[in-house]
């Protein structure tokens, strides 16, 4: 039976070379950074303080027995209309990611009613992306392509493995929310060059998280990294006003100071990141999973995820993280939690009401995980 090793660093490298000899992995998982310490997870009490509220209304009710949904990007418009884009496949059972989106309405409660799924964007035979496209993350801004101005930009990792290796970042553009989305010709925006002189797996870039600067063509874009230099998370600054000719202004790696594992043993790294911009704090909020993972099966997805932020650096070597909340299966009711995504406006900053919605996949433990891949909603209160 076939399984899928959704976003996460979950397996050690002896474990990769099994799985990838007998597994049908797909473009979302890395393994697991060798310095977390296996050991038991004491549960965090929830914080009142913290905890606003949590829902489980996020499951959409028209799915397919077979269907996963998982890794949320989350835009609120000014009207308060929701747009909610995430990975999905599109026939039971078949494991090839899609990106869905559905349109959102609050109601007078509270929740939210969501439309009809929409596939936008799917994996194109021949490319870069001819197996998996998903992870995306969807901003507003003005971005010129081909003569033409578009309004909305996504990034999304592609991948043309079975193996789960060799991921890359690509991005489209739309004149609306709802689409169509148009893959631009640059693609793959960030590279993979696969190393045939290593033996190790090599996970590639992937899992992108995108921030608009100045609400316009500047962005910033937040990925996971997998290579011979281990597990990370990079940030690039780009131009992308001129999609014909994007221009690359810096590009850094995220230090891992100030994070620590589950269990408090040591420092823990950061990958799946999702992030928000607080423009008059200036500061960087940021949703991720915890580690290290469990010990039963599925051993490659995480129990916990976290909350952290930092301010926005002069240096990107010269800052650190403040953790803010650790979300434990004891506060979901949920075996694994995972795959998380920040309610932000449409130009990937913070929406002014007070707390932090973080959209995350539950799901139970056990060989039927990925089946039971459902997105729900969890209310942070923000720092004073």
């Amino acid at each position: 039976m076939y399984l899928k090793l959704k976003r996460s660093f979950a397996v050690r490298s002896i474990v990769i070379g099994i799985l990838c000899a007998v597994l049908l992995l797909t473009g979302c998982n890395v393994t697991e950074n060798p310095s977390a310490t296996p050991a038991d997870q004491p549960s965090p009490t929830p914080d009142p303080a913290k905890t606003v509220s949590q829902s489980h209304v996020m499951q959409f009710t028209n799915e397919l027995d077979g269907i996963y949904n998982y890794c949320p990007s989350i835009m609120q418009m000014p009207d308060g209309t929701l747009y909610i884009y995430y990975c999905t496949n599109r026939e039971s059972y078949v494991i090839v990611d899609h990106i869905g989106m559905r349109k959102g309405t609050r109601n007078s409660d509270g929740s939210i009613s969501w439309g009809e799924e929409v596939i936008v964007l799917s994996p194109t035979d021949g490319a870069w992306d001819s197996m998996h496209a998903c992870d995306p993350s969807v901003i507003a801004g003005e971005f010129v392509y081909g003569g033409e101005t578009y309004n909305y930009l996504m990034a999304y990792l592609g991948c043309v493995t079975k193996d789960n290796q060799d991921n890359e970042v690509g991005i489209a553009v739309a004149k609306s929310p709802e689409g169509p989305f148009i893959k631009v010709d640059c693609n793959p925006i960030i590279k993979y060059e696969h190393d045939d002189s290593l033996s190790m797996f090599q996970w590639g870039v992937g899992q992108p998280s995108v921030v608009s600067i100045d609400k316009k063509g500047q962005v910033w874009i937040f990925y996971s990294i997998g290579d011979k230099k281990g597990y990370r998370v990079g940030v690039d600054a780009w131009d992308l006003s001129n999609l014909d000719a994007p221009i690359l202004l810096s590009s850094n790696d995220l230090p891992h100071t100030g994070l620590k594992t589950i269990n408090g043993r040591g420092g823990d790294y950061l990958n799946n990141p999702d992030v928000v911009y607080d423009e008059n704090a200036r500061r960087f909020y940021v949703s991720s999973d915890a580690h290290p993972h469990p010990s039963d099966d599925p051993n490659y997805v995480s129990s916990h995820f976290r909350v952290s932020y930092f301010d926005k650096p002069e240096s990107f070597s010269k800052f650190k993280w403040t953790e803010y909340d650790l979300c434990s299966p004891d506060m979901t009711g949920f075996a694994r939690n995972h795959n998380t995504g920040i309610l932000r406006n449409e130009y990937g900053h913070l929406v002014s009401n007070g707390y932090l919605t973080v959209f995350y996949t539950g799901a139970i433990a056990g060989k039927d995980t990925l089946w039971s891949y459902r997105i729900h909603n969890y209310n942070l209160a923000l720092p004073e």
